[in-house]
C-alpha cells in the first residue's frame, strides 16, 4: 500500500510555500529595511524589519486554535485547505505593497498587518499537513521516514525561496522592483495548492472517530484538561527545531552579509547548497528512527548537536568561505539528524482527537517564544554584547530545553 501521491504533493505545496515566504522576506530584508524603515542606522532599520518579521508569529497561536479546532472537530481536509489560500494572498501583497517614501507611515503599518494575516494562516499549515500526513501513512514500521516529507518539503521552500532570491540579485539586480516578483508568485501556486487539497479524502482515523460520533466537543480546552504533560513535552521538543531554523535561516544570511562582510553572491551559493542539502538529510533521521527508536536517535541527535554548535560556528563566522561553507553544511548535517523525525512524533504524542490542536498550538507557541523572536533578540545581544558567540550560545539554550523534555518523555514513556 503506497502513500497517496495526492497526500504528499498538496502537503508539499503548502508546506513549501509557507517557507518559501519567509526566505523571501529574510533576505531581502535588507531592501525592506531600506523602503519601508529608512532610520539612517543599519542595525536601527535590521531590527525595526525583523519586529515586524516577529509580529507575523504573534498571530500565529490564534491561527492555531483555529484552525486546529476545525482540523479536530469537522475536517482535517477543510482546515487545510483554506490554510493554504490564506497563506498565499497576504504574501502576494508584500509584492504589491507601496513603499515608505510613496505612502508614509502606512507603508510599515501595512506590512505589520500583512506579517499579522500570514500569521493566522500559517498557524495552521505547517502543523496541519503533519497531522494529515502521518494519519494517512500505510505502513506504521516506516513512519518516521515517511514523516520526515514534512520537514523535507520545509527545505524544498527554503531552496526556491533562494533560488528566487539568487536570480533576483543576479539577473535582475538593476531592475527596480524585481524583489516583488517572487513574492508575486505564490498567489498562483496557492490556487494550484488549494485545488488538489480540496479533492483529498478526510484521513481514515479521523473518519473513523466522526463515524463513531467520538470527535472532541472542544479540542483547546481538552487538550489542556488531560494532556498537558504530552502538550509540554512536545514544546519542548519544538524549540530546538524553531531556534536553529530561525537562527540560520531568519538571520544569518543577514548576519553574514552586512555584519561578517560577505558578498551577496557568496551567501547565496552557501544557502544554495545548504538548503539542498536540507531537502534529503531528513530521511536518514527518518530511516535511523524506524531502526533504533526515535526517542534514542533524538537524544543523541540533540546532545551531538550541543557537543559540536560552538565548533561549527567557529568555522561559520571564520570568515574563510572554504570555511564558513563547511560550517554551514555541517549544521544542516546535525539539525536534520534531530529535526527529521520531529514531524512524525506528534502522532504518538496526542491522541487522534486532539492532535490537529495539540501539534499546532505547541508548534507555534513555540514559533512565537523561540523562533519569530529569535533573529530581533540576536541583533539585539550581539550589538550590546560585541560577541559573535551569543549564536551558539543561544543554540546551547535552547537544546538544553530540548534535553529536558525528552528526559520528562522517557520517564512517563510518552515516546516509543
Amino acid at each position: 500500500m503506497r502513500l497517496s501521491p495526492k497526500v504528499v504533493i498538496s502537503g508539499v505545496i503548502g508546506n513549501a510555500l509557507e517557507n518559501y515566504d519567509y526566505v523571501l522576506y529574510a533576505n531581502f530584508a535588507v531592501i525592506i529595511s531600506n523602503l519601508f524603515f529608512p532610520t539612517g542606522d543599519i542595525y536601527t532599520s535590521l531590527i525595526a524589519t525583523f519586529g515586524v518579521f516577529a509580529a507575523g508569529f504573534l498571530t500565529r497561536p490564534i491561527g492555531a486554535i483555529i484552525f486546529g479546532h476545525i482540523g479536530d472537530k469537522y475536517s482535517r481536509k477543510t482546515a487545510l485547505s483554506f490554510s493554504i489560500m490564506l497563506m498565499s494572498f497576504p504574501t502576494s501583497l508584500i509584492g504589491l505593497l507601496p513603499s515608505y517614501s510613496e505612502i508614509g507611515l502606512l507603508a510599515p503599518l501595512a506590512l505589520v498587518i500583512i506579517r499579522m494575516m500570514q500569521g493566522i494562516s500559517i498557524g495552521g499549515e505547517t502543523s496541519g499537513f503533519m497531522t494529515y500526513l502521518m494519519e494517512s501513512v500505510p505502513n506504521q514500521k516506516r513512519k518516521h521516514l515517511f514523516g520526515a516529507t514534512a520537514l523535507s518539503s520545509t527545505a524544498l521552500g527554503i531552496f526556491l525561496g533562494f533560488v528566487a532570491v539568487f536570480i533576483c540579485n543576479f539577473y535582475f539586480s538593476d531592475v527596480e522592483y524585481a524583489w516583488r516578483i517572487p513574492f508575486l508568485i505564490s498567489l498562483p501556486v496557492g490556487i494550484v495548492g488549494f485545488y488538489i487539497r480540496s479533492k483529498l479524502d478526510e484521513t481514515p482515523e479521523f473518519q473513523n472517530l466522526k463515524n463513531k460520533n467520538l470527535l472532541a466537543k472542544s479540542p483547546f480546552l481538552e487538550l489542556f484538561r488531560e494532556h498537558k504533560t504530552r502538550f509540554f513535552v512536545i514544546c519542548g521538543l519544538f524549540v530546538s527545531i524553531s531556534v536553529p531554523f530561525y537562527i540560520f535561516f531568519g538571520f544569518l544570511a543577514t548576519f553574514l552579509t552586512k555584519i561578517i562582510g560577505y558578498s551577496q553572491l557568496q551567501v547565496s551559493i552557501i544557502y544554495l547548497a545548504s538548503s539542498f542539502a536540507f531537502i534529503t538529510l531528513p530521511f536518514l533521521s527518518g530511516f535511523l528512527s524506524d531502526r533504533f527508536g526515535v526517542s534514542k536517535v533524538l537524544l543523541f541527535a540533540i546532545l551531538t548537536f550541543a557537543a559540536l554548535v560552538f565548533p561549527i560556528f567557529s568555522l561559520i563566522l571564520s570568515q574563510d568561505f572554504t570555511l564558513t561553507l563547511l560550517g554551514c553544511l555541517l549544521f544542516i548535517f546535525v539539525i536534520t539528524l534531530y529535526q527529521g523525525s520531529v514531524p512524525s512524533v506528534v502522532t504518538q504524542v496526542f491522541p487522534t482527537k486532539v492532535r490537529a490542536i495539540g501539534t499546532a498550538f505547541s508548534f507555534n507557541m513555540v514559533s512565537v517564544i523561540f523562533g519569530g523572536f529569535t533573529p530581533l533578540v540576536l541583533t539585539g545581544l550581539i550589538k550590546t554584547t560585541g560577541n559573535n558567540l551569543m549564536i551558539p550560545a543561544y543554540l546551547i539554550f535552547s537544546s538544553v530545553i530540548t534535553v529536558i523534555a525528552l528526559i520528562i518523555s522517557n520517564k512517563r514513556n510518552i515516546l516509543k
